[in-house]
């Protein structure tokens, strides 16, 4: 972490009840929170992300060692540095004393998420068995392009009904979807498809489209 975001950190997976105070609440039990941003859909209705400040970047630090995988409300929410490095018009809603922390629409509007994927151990960790009962997804280089990250997944949707979903738009290799250690399912997953182009048509059909009563967050995985 360093420069100008050294203090802050994006959090996702987040319940769509919870609050920016209620983030705040939780968050601060490692150190001194400045604010909590929960970005919103137009509606009003929340994305399931949102960026908050420590006062120190070694409080944000801590948030990160510490909060990943921890229950907010009925979500396991994952916590990485926030590497969005421009700050602009978006669609967050503002924190503590009314500040209003926005960001360009560019990389956090969308679908809600950054392009600069997501930090190393955030939501690699634990993925049910896929396409064929095996191990979990190893995925190299060479896969760039072809992975896609589905995010706001229904708790109740198995890998088979994500694949069925997918495979209408290419050829899908592998789906599998992040577990806790007790087999329950964190709320998202990888794809991986048979072409670039696969992959490319898959999120411009299906981000922000219902799957099972939740919209679906489809992009890039950008962390192979």
């Amino acid at each position: 972490m360093a420069g100008s975001q050294s203090c802050r950190v994006y959090v996702g997976n987040l319940d769509w009840k919870v609050s920016w105070q209620d983030l705040k609440d939780h968050m601060r039990s490692v150190g001194e929170v400045m604010f909590a941003d929960v970005f919103e859909e137009p509606g009003g209705r929340s994305k399931g992300v949102a960026i908050v400040e420590y006062k120190t970047p070694e409080d944000a630090q801590a948030a990160i060692d510490q909060l990943n995988d921890t229950m907010v409300g009925e979500r396991l929410i994952f916590v990485r540095e926030d590497r969005e490095q421009r700050r602009g018009k978006g669609s967050g809603k503002a924190g503590k004393g009314g500040k209003d922390h926005r960001y360009d629409r560019g990389s956090y509007g969308k679908g809600g998420y950054s392009k600069g994927g997501y930090g190393k151990g955030s939501y690699r960790k634990g993925y049910s068995k896929g396409k064929g009962g095996a191990s979990p997804l190893r995925v190299g280089p060479r896969d760039k392009g072809r992975l896609v990250y589905v995010g706001n997944l229904p708790f109740r949707a198995a890998w088979q009904d994500l694949k069925d979903l997918f495979r209408e738009h290419g050829e899908v290799i592998r789906v599998d979807i992040a577990e806790t250690p007790d087999g329950l399912s964190k709320g998202y997953a990888s794809v991986l498809f048979e072409t670039a182009e696969e992959a490319e048509a898959a999120i411009e059909a299906l981000n922000e489209t219902d799957f099972q009563g939740r919209n679906l967050m489809v992009r890039l995985d950008n962390y192979i």
